[in-house]
């Protein structure tokens, strides 16, 4: 796929060769934004980049992006321009007016929950993306790219549902500060030029690790359940050994490939000793990041799982 500046403003959707109406060129539009990515402020990024799933992937193992894509409902909060009007009846601009959207999600209170953290002022930049896939982006006075500047992000409480009404939801207002990025310093990425959907753009998996078998004292053997913090049930497969970090008494142990049924992973260990304390989480050694991101794309991390040889 190619680079950022490569399709910035271009659309491959243009057809209809036979309908020839006097207007020059293919329009590029942009619809009901539906998804937003949440980068740390002043993150750029380089015009060669290609914006898909591995690069923000790789930035929300950093820390740097949060994806929080497939709102159900899209409301605009925009202000308008002020005017002053002298006595003669001239009017003269007196204030621009800034963009702010209301974006509903219908998720699990997980989510809800999550949502609820990045609420702040000037923490971070957003690219928006269109129910038809497109991207907004902003491009800064090098020509490289960045999110639209914004000012306070507000998640709104949970609504509850009413008799016969919606299902529960939870809103998110963005308003955006740089009138500038929205007139003037602004690309779209059309879908068609992309390798993927923003659905491929997800968030962090929150992982519960438990000790399947209490760890006693001369086994060799380690018995870990993983499943989602999201339902506390659906198990998480396909783990190996590079996905975890294991301590014994604060140092690290090379773990063996375990075997793994329904979320289930048994690994080969030293003969634990009693008392020993013992951590487990996941962790991603050759990112040295508390965030691993598996083959399929998708992102998990844990809290630290610590246990007493018994």
């Amino acid at each position: 796929m190619a680079a950022i500046s490569a399709i910035a403003n271009k659309t491959n959707s243009c057809s209809g060769a036979s309908v020839k109406t006097g207007k020059l060129g293919c329009n590029l539009e942009f619809g009901t934004p539906r998804h937003l990515i949440a980068f740390k402020a002043g993150l750029v990024i380089p015009a060669a980049t290609v914006f898909n799933q591995a690069y923000i992937n790789g930035l929300v193992q950093e820390g740097k992006a949060i994806p929080l894509v497939g709102a159900d409902a899209f409301e605009p909060l925009s202000s308008e321009d002020s005017m002053f009007t002298y006595n003669s009846g001239i009017d003269v601009q007196n204030l621009d007016g800034l963009p702010k959207y209301k974006l509903t999600y219908r998720e699990d209170h997980q989510f809800y929950r999550e949502l609820s953290k990045i609420k702040g002022f000037k923490q971070y930049d957003f690219a928006i993306g269109d129910h038809k896939g497109n991207w907004k982006l902003a491009v800064d006075a090098n020509g490289d790219y960045k999110g639209l500047t914004a000012g306070m992000v507000n998640p709104e409480m949970v609504m509850d549902r009413t008799d016969g009404g919606d299902p529960e939801s939870k809103s998110l207002q963005v308003q955006f500060i740089n009138r500038k990025e929205w007139d003037l310093d602004y690309v779209l990425l059309d879908r068609a030029n992309l390798e993927n959907d923003p659905e491929d753009f997800q968030g962090v998996n929150g992982v519960i690790l438990t000790f399947d078998v209490v760890p006693a004292s001369a086994a060799t053997e380690l018995v870990v359940k993983a499943v989602l913090e999201s339902d506390g049930n659906t198990p998480v497969e396909g783990l190996d050994e590079s996905d975890f970090l294991y301590t014994v008494a604060g140092a690290t142990e090379v773990l063996t490939a375990p075997t793994e049924a329904d979320g289930v992973y048994t690994f080969t260990v030293t003969a634990l000793v009693s008392t020993e304390t013992l951590t487990m989480r996941l962790y991603d050694s050759s990112a040295n990041k508390n965030i691993i991101i598996e083959a399929s794309g998708e992102t998990y991390s844990s809290d630290i799982l610590t246990a007493d040889v018994v």
